[in-house]
């Protein structure tokens, strides 16, 4: 799949806030497609979709990015108000603003939200807050689960630390081992002072997080350059330990397309942060209320790590979406 001579344009949405980022690939002869609408994880921003927009866009489909406050080129609160003053809700909000630029945008036709990571959780946890929001469908990329999935990511983090110092064969400069929780340099990151590793701050701490031993130096030195910010909210990390959303509520709060999907959970199999077991269960909470065989389906990228899109499977992803989104097989 080529994604040849689409170009990203930048865009803002004014909120009472700030100033939000907006990504946009747009297909070169418009079909009577659903807009998309992309929202990244933590550490990350919307520039993290550049590859997999253009392949979107390519089938067709008017594809956008989002950059949630404190992420990319989206305005930025004072230290304090991120980590102290800034909830789940606030990105609730942000993924709102940005769902009601797509509605203005395109009125008649509901748009199909995509979150990876948090961004997923931040989805699920709108659309059950706001059963009357216009989406026709919620595509969960290598997400953060309905009960928030806190605890798991920390201590999967933390392996992924020792892994990385270890392959990096230097002496850790960061906490003790006792209290090296994968939270715990997110709660502390604000205070200089105590010059702890964030863990995403070499190539083989990032690559141990969110890339497989496939992908190139050029596409983890890519994300490190373009999308890797500053560490996530320290009230976000903390409130991702508890349940963020209900599926039913999830469920009610999408229209459904005409094959009657609403939902895809997409796993990465050699995910080193959300585990397939953790994206069964999710899939599993959703499919024992589902209506039918084909509202709730679930698929896994083989060979590639949590950034899926990304990784060596980035191609074989936008081709997945575009299969659930046309009625196809997964």
């Amino acid at each position: 799949m080529q994604s040849d001579n689409y170009s990203l344009e930048t865009l803002q949405i004014a909120t009472s806030s700030g100033p939000l980022e907006l990504l946009a690939c747009l297909p070169h002869q418009p079909k009577q497609q659903r807009p998309l609408l992309f929202l990244h994880g933590a550490h990350c921003a919307a520039a993290c979709f550049k590859i997999l927009l253009p392949l979107m866009a390519r089938a067709g489909y008017a594809s956008y990015a989002l950059s949630l406050r404190g992420h990319g080129k989206s305005w930025q609160p004072s230290t304090f108000a991120f980590h102290v003053l800034t909830s789940i809700d606030s990105y609730v909000a942000d993924a709102q603003a940005g769902l009601d630029f797509l509605t203005a945008e395109y009125p008649d036709t509901p748009a199909v939200v995509v979150g990876h990571s948090m961004g997923g959780g931040v989805w699920q946890r709108a659309l059950s807050l706001r059963p009357d929001a216009p989406v026709a469908g919620l595509v969960l990329l290598a997400s953060a689960p309905l009960s928030g999935g806190g605890l798991d990511v920390a201590r999967n983090w933390q392996a992924a630390q020792a892994q990385a110092r270890k392959s990096e064969e230097q002496p850790s400069t960061g906490p003790p081992a006792s209290t090296d929780q994968g939270w715990l340099p997110w709660l502390l990151s604000f205070v200089p002072s105590l010059k702890l590793d964030t863990g995403i701050e070499t190539p083989a701490q990032v690559r141990s997080k969110f890339f497989s031993a496939g992908a190139s130096d050029k596409v983890v030195e890519g994300w490190m350059r373009d999308s890797k910010g500053r560490l996530e909210s320290v009230r976000v990390s903390i409130e991702s330990f508890w349940p963020l959303a209900d599926a039913g509520a999830v469920l009610a709060g999408i229209t459904s397309m005409p094959s009657g999907r609403k939902v895809l959970c997409v796993s990465a199999e050699k995910d080193a942060l959300v585990s397939s077991e953790v994206s069964r269960q999710n899939f599993e909470a959703y499919r024992s209320i589902c209506q039918g065989e084909e509202e709730v389906l679930q698929a896994e990228l083989s060979a590639s790590a949590h950034h899926v899109m990304l990784d060596v499977a980035r191609e074989r992803c936008a081709t997945l979406i575009i299969n659930w989104l046309e009625g196809r097989s997964v």
